[in-house]
Order: C-alpha cells, then structure tokens, then sequence
C-alpha cells in the first residue's frame, strides 16, 4: 500500500519543466528561453547510489537553502514595497494618459460644437495617436499587476517554505529529548486527538491504583494487588523495544511527511515561478509590440506634420519601452534560471522523499513487528504463555481437582460410617428404622457436602486463576437476593424439608401420604421428597406444599380387618375361630417376628345390609400391615370354607305384587331373590 502512495506521490509530485510552459506563438525562440543546462540539475551522489543523504549533507543543504531562501525574500520584499517599480511606473503613466485622454475628449467635443472642423481633426488624429499609447499604457499595467500578485503569492510561499527548512533543521540539530517532544506535537497538530488514540503504543502495564477502601471488600482487594505477579523481564524488555521501535518509526513517517509538505511548498513555489516566467514573457512581448507601434505613430506624425515636441516625446516613450524590454529580457532569463534551481532542489527532495518514505516502511515494519511480539506474551492464550501458564499453576489446580475428588471420596465414606454409628447408637426405633432414619441424613448430608467441596473447589481454582473472587461473590449475592425475592416459594421449600429433617417426620423406605399422592420414600432432599407409588409411578413433592403428612410406618403400623359373617351365623362361635386362628398366626415361626402384640378382636363393629361386621386389629412392624394383611385373610378365607361359616355378598329379595290377589308368600317358586 505504501508503494502505492508512493507512486501517486510522485505522479503528483513531478517536476515542471520549464519548456513545456506555454509560451505566446509570437515570442520569437531567442535567449529568453531557458538554456539546458539550467533546467536540469544533477541530484547528489548519495541518491544517485540508492543511500539517503547523511545528516551532514542534509543539514548543510538545509542552510544553504535558508540562506538563499531569505536573501530572496528580502528582496523579493524590497522589489514589492520600492516605491519605483515597475508598477508604480505603469500606474502614474497610466493614469497621467486616462487623465490626458479624457481631456482631450472634452476638448474634442467643444470643437465639435463650436463647428471647428480644421482643428477637429487635427485634435482627432492626436487623440487616435493617445489613445493607442493609452492601450498599451493599460495593458502594461495589467502586466504590472499580475506580477505584482505573483509576487505577493511567491513571498507567502518562500516564507511556507523557510519554515519548514527551519522546522527540518531543528529536528536534525535539537537533542533527542527535545526531538522526541517536538514529533509528539507535531504529529498531534497534524493528525489531531483521533489519531493519537488509534496509535498502537505498547505501554508497560502500570500497577492499577487501589482507591482507599474499608471493610473485608477493601483488604481483599488491596491484598490481590500486592500479590499479583509483575509482568516478566522478558515482556518488559520486549515493551520497552516496541516502545523504542514505535518512536523510531513516528520519527522516520514524520520525516517523510516533512519531505512531502516541503515537496509540496516547493511545486507551489515552481508554479509561481512559472507563472512569474509567464509573465515577463508577456512583457517582453509587449515591449515589443509596444516599441513597433511607437515607431509606426512617429512614421506617421512625421508624416502629418506633428510638432517637434510631440515627436521628441515620442522618441523618450520609445527608449523606455526600450529599456523595459531589456529589463524584461533579464526577468526571463532570471526566472529561467531560479525555476531551474528550483527544479533541481524538486528533484532532490523527490529522490529523498522515495528514500524516506522507504524508511519510514521499514521503521515501520520493525515497530509493528515489535508490537506483535509484546502482544503475543501478553496474550495469554498463546502458546508460550499457556506453556508458562501451565507450568506455574497446572500442578496446583491439579492437586486441587485431586483434594476435590479425595473429599467426595472421604464424604462418600464417611457417610456410610455415620450410618452404622447412627444405627449402633441410637436408643429407640428397630435397627431397620435408625438405618432408614441414617440414610435418610446422610443422604442430605452427602448433597450438601458435595455442593459444598464443588463450589469451594471452583474458588479456589478462580483465585488460582488470578481471579478476583471477591467481586464475583459480591455478584452472587445480589444475584442470591434477587432469587430470593424472586423465588419464594424455592427458599420456602428449603426451610419446610430442613424442618422436616430436624422433627424426623419420615424417612427413607416410610410409606406417607403428603396431600394427596402416597407412596414409599425413596430419597430425600432439601427441597423434595420423591415417592413411587404401588404402580411403579415416581412423584416430586415440594416440601412446601407438605402442609400435611400422613406417615403409615412411623414406630409400628396396624392392621386392620373387617370381617363379614352371614345374618344366620353364631357371632360368638366365630369370634372364637377368629381368635383362635389370630393367635395360631401370632406363634407361626414364620410370621410371629411380623406381630408386635397379641391381635384384638374388637367384636361386631355393624350390621351392614348383607353382613355383620366383626373387627379385628393387629399390631405390626412398619411396613409389614399389609403382608400381615394378606396373610390373615387367606387364613380366614380357608377356615371359613372349613367350618362352612358364610362369607356374605350383597344380594336383594324381590317380592312380586298382583292385583287380584295377595302376593305370593317367601316360599313360593315366583318369588326370586338376588
């Protein structure tokens, strides 16, 4: 891109050969034009071999040129404010002719009105004879007044140009510190705030300053800053040479953009001097012309008859057009030899701006290459800073992930030791009932310390990371306080199943009712209590909405039976086959460790439509009522077939009704019974 820029610049930036300046197609070719040797200059020999030019040479060159520069701009000063120059010249003869020709029309028009024909004419003839002179009077003065704005335009550009010789001189001749302060404001001048905050400094990462704070947030801080880790000697040197590399190549671009704006100055100023060449062209022309047609009105006056003095007046006009021309002459061949100069010293800066603007690439090329090697040890994803990385923290969050692993183990553990000492322990409840009671602690026991040794591990493993905790757990809180104002129902689920875990409502493997879903508890958290149902069914029951909870196998559980017998049936004859039967289950080996006392026969409880109810209750372990259940009823089922004792089911008498006679009595085959 760069070469790009270069090429266009000097595309803009060519040199003006005076001979391709356009010339009058009346200017004879004579000395005026500019000789071959002036136009064309050798540039030094250090450009010529491809080197830029040393400092001396430059500094040297540069005061020649200020030297030169000033001495022409004194004069071109002093040519502006003489009060004879050339336009002060052409301005009074100009406006002495205007002033001349304007009374000779008023004379003229007298005549005419007086009728004097004779004088008339004659007044006509020397008011032709004026008014040519007055022509060429006025066209000298345009002349003079485009040389003069050239003039004034030259001397704004030379004095550009001075300043920027000064400027470049300074740079070559201050000290570096100076130097450095002074490309700092004037590459601010020329690109302005915007730029200097897109510039790619690399800047040594300073310690950030901790404001004064109280409190554990404050300490914490304070104590994370003084024990982070300073960068490494090896990414402070590499700083400290992008730094040095980043000021060499602002120096080498802001060369080049000094030899680009003098470029710039000095075509101004070759364009001037063309322009200025220009003009003494046309004057020279105009002398010329001015000098013929003088001669052609002496001719002519001659030949009318003129006085003597007019002709004599003549004459004096004519040795001035005379000398203007000369003086003309010598302007064209000034001008042609300082826009040789000029283009010479154009040529040189072109030849230095090539070699600058290749340095400044170069420079640049080195600055950015430094700056991606600082970036890259900054960065740490790159591979050499994960290498260190690694090597300084791997083992440490290593050993850490190991302590988690080994804690989860140790928990894993311990909880099954907390059961056996809960279960050797305790003083009430069976052994099977401290165990379900044990696992059921443990296991909220176990979820709480696996969260617990999770997330202490995760902080540890940040603060290893040189993360700051202390900001993210001040994040946690806030955010824990909106989920709690948020989640109310969650926090109040929490409390309900810490509460319920305090009182022992229930435990694992207890059968409880909570609302209206019943099932065997298979786990219990903080949160929910998960039952399954007889048809395999799993239910997730917050503990807030256990606002009642039915245990069936807290302690000891009962059985109950309502046994029915037919209306016809001697109640005490079954009541004492039920008894005896209820205790010959009560001493079977098989069943006896079921039962916890001897069954109770609470006698006739009702007289249903079809059966009179006899209760019997039977008190048992947890969870086993309803396998002592089963049991006793297939016992009273078999005894009852035995003895012929009827079991009862629903069953209607229906009595038909006629209406010419009475109805049929209960033994008569038309009355049928359900």
């Amino acid at each position: 891109m760069l070469r790009t820029v270069l090429l266009i610049l000097l595309h803009c930036t060519a040199p003006v050969d005076p001979s391709e300046t356009p010339k009058p197609a009346d200017t004879p070719p004579t000395h005026e034009s500019a000789p071959e040797s002036s136009s064309t200059a050798r540039p030094d020999a250090s450009v010529d071999n491809g080197e830029r030019p040393s400092e001396a040479e430059r500094i040297v060159r540069l005061e020649r040129a200020i030297e030169e520069g000033e001495s022409q701009l004194r004069d071109l000063k002093a040519t502006l404010d003489d009060p004879e120059a050339e336009y002060q010249k052409a301005k009074t003869e100009f406006s002495e002719l205007d002033q001349e020709l304007q009374a000779g029309k008023e004379k003229l028009r007298v005549l005419r009105e007086a009728g004097k024909e004779a004088e008339t004419a004659a007044l006509e003839a020397e008011l032709n004879a004026l008014e040519e002179r007055w022509k060429l009077a006025k066209d000298h003065l345009d002349l003079a007044i485009e040389e003069r704005k050239t003039l004034e335009k030259t001397i704004a550009t030379l004095e550009q140009r001075l300043q920027q010789d000064r400027d470049a001189l300074t740079r070559l001749t201050s000290p570096p510190d100076s130097t450095a302060s002074q490309l700092a404001t004037d590459e601010a001048d020329a690109t302005g705030p915007e730029a200097s905050r897109e510039s790619p400094e690399p800047t040594t990462p300073a310690t950030p300053a901790i404001p004064a704070e109280t409190g554990a947030a404050g300490a914490a801080q304070t104590q994370a800053a003084e024990t982070a880790e300073p960068p490494s000697e090896e990414l402070v040197k590499a700083q400290e040479e992008a730094q040095a590399k980043e000021a060499e190549a602002r120096e080498a671009e802001q060369e080049a953009r000094s030899v680009t704006e003098r470029i710039e100055t000095l075509q101004r100023n070759v364009a001037l001097e063309s322009e200025s060449l220009e003009t003494a062209r046309k004057k020279v022309n105009h002398a010329r012309e001015a000098e013929d047609k003088l001669r052609e009105q002496v001719r002519t006056r001659s030949r009318e008859g003129a006085p003597q003095a007019e002709l004599e007046e003549l004459w004096t006009q004519i040795d001035e057009v005379r000398k203007r021309l000369s003086d003309a002459r010598q302007q064209v061949a000034e001008r042609v030899e300082r826009l040789g100069a000029l283009q010479a010293q154009l040529g040189q800066l072109q030849s230095e701006q090539i070699l600058a603007l290749q340095e400044a690439e170069r420079k640049r090329g080195e600055a950015e290459q430094a700056a991606e090697q600082v970036k890259e040890l900054e960065n740490p994803f790159s591979l050499k800073n994960l290498q260190q990385w690694v090597y300084q923290h791997g083992p440490r969050i290593a050993g850490i992930i190991v302590g988690m692993f080994v804690l989860l183990w140790c928990v894993r553990l311990a909880s099954r030791r907390i059961v056996d000492l809960i279960v050797s322990r305790a003083d009430h409840g069976t052994k099977l009932e401290r165990a379900n009671r044990a696992r059921t602690l443990v296991s909220v026991f176990r979820h709480m310390a696996t969260v617990v040794v999770i997330v202490g591990g995760i902080l540890m493993i940040l603060a290893e990371m040189e993360v700051d905790i202390v900001p993210l757990m001040g994040g946690v809180a806030v955010v824990g306080l909106a989920v709690a104002f948020g989640a109310q129902s969650l926090i109040k689920d929490y409390f309900y199943g810490f509460m319920i875990l305090m009182e022992n409502q229930y435990g694992i493997n207890d059968v409880v009712k909570i609302g209206g879903v019943a099932g065997l508890v298979e786990r219990v958290t903080l949160r929910v209590t998960i039952l399954r149902d007889l048809e395999g069914t799993l239910h997730f029951v917050p503990h807030g909405q256990a606002t009642t909870v039915s245990n069936l196998t807290h302690g000891w559980s009962r059985t109950v039976l309502d046994i029915g017998v037919g209306y016809k049936e001697d109640v005490d004859k079954v009541i004492a086959v039920l008894t005896k039967l209820a205790m010959g289950f009560r001493n079977d080996p098989d069943y006896r460790h079921l039962v916890l006392d001897d069954p109770e026969i609470l006698g006739v409880d009702g007289l249903d439509d079809s059966a009179v109810i006899i209760k019997m209750i039977v008190k048992t372990r947890p969870l086993q009522q309803w396998t002592v259940k089963r049991e006793l009823l297939r016992r009273i089922k078999n005894k009852f077939d035995e003895l012929g004792i009827e079991i009862p089911f629903p069953h209607r008498t229906v009595y038909h009704r006629y209406e010419d006679g009475p109805g049929p009595t209960p033994d008569d085959p038309r009355t049928s019974s359900r």
